[in-house]
């Protein structure tokens, strides 16, 4: 089984592992069971294009997606789940904001993906239809546990992205660092998945 985790916005430094600014105990746990990188870089600062990347092993200028918008991966394009796909295993997608939607055609070798965030009245700034990372990695265990074979799994979270909303406890635990607040929200629904990937 293949789990294949990507976080938006997730700062290095809002690690427990080395920082002490926020509570990451499944991350920290994860990190101390493999290989925790202190210096890498990412092919592109945007959701969309940095995804591409992940999901084909090009470049920005070898996939041709730029930006966020107006930009579609080309059809037969090779993708990580195309190819496990391939070698007989189960895809699934889980998707956390729009920034990701199937019409960009990250989609490409999944048999689910699965991206109902709903629907946003926002219209400006950082503010994207998104569905929150309890929801994302619900529906991811629900598929994995229905698998009978082996299974690649992409589960993408968006929180901690702006607006910074945390919900309750965190919101109150990390009243003047929201964005913290986010994190360690983020962080507390992960062990379940890690859990999953693990048995």
């Amino acid at each position: 089984n293949v789990l294949l985790l990507t976080i938006d916005t997730w700062r290095a430094d809002a690690l427990g592992v080395g920082s002490g600014k926020v509570a990451t105990p499944n991350l920290d746990r994860l990190a101390a069971l493999g290989t925790r990188y202190d210096f890498a870089h990412a092919d592109a600062v945007v959701t969309l294009p940095s995804h591409a990347s992940i999901l084909t092993g090009l470049h920005p200028f070898g996939h041709g997606i730029r930006e966020n918008a107006g930009f579609r991966l080309a059809e037969g394009t090779p993708t990580l789940a195309a190819l496990l796909r391939g070698a007989g295993m189960a895809t699934g997608a889980f998707i956390g904001a729009f920034a990701l939607d199937s019409r960009f055609g990250l989609n490409a070798g999944f048999d689910v993906y699965d991206e109902r965030y709903g629907q946003s009245k926002a219209n400006a700034g950082f503010m994207v239809p998104e569905r929150r990372a309890d929801a994302v990695v619900g529906a991811a265990l629900r598929w994995i546990a229905a698998q009978d074979r082996p299974w690649f799994a992409w589960v993408h979270v968006y929180d901690p992205h702006a607006p910074y909303r945390p919900p309750a406890p965190f919101n109150t635990e990390y009243a003047t660092r929201p964005y913290y607040g986010e994190v360690a929200y983020t962080d507390s629904v992960l062990g379940p998945l890690f859990d999953a990937a693990r048995d």
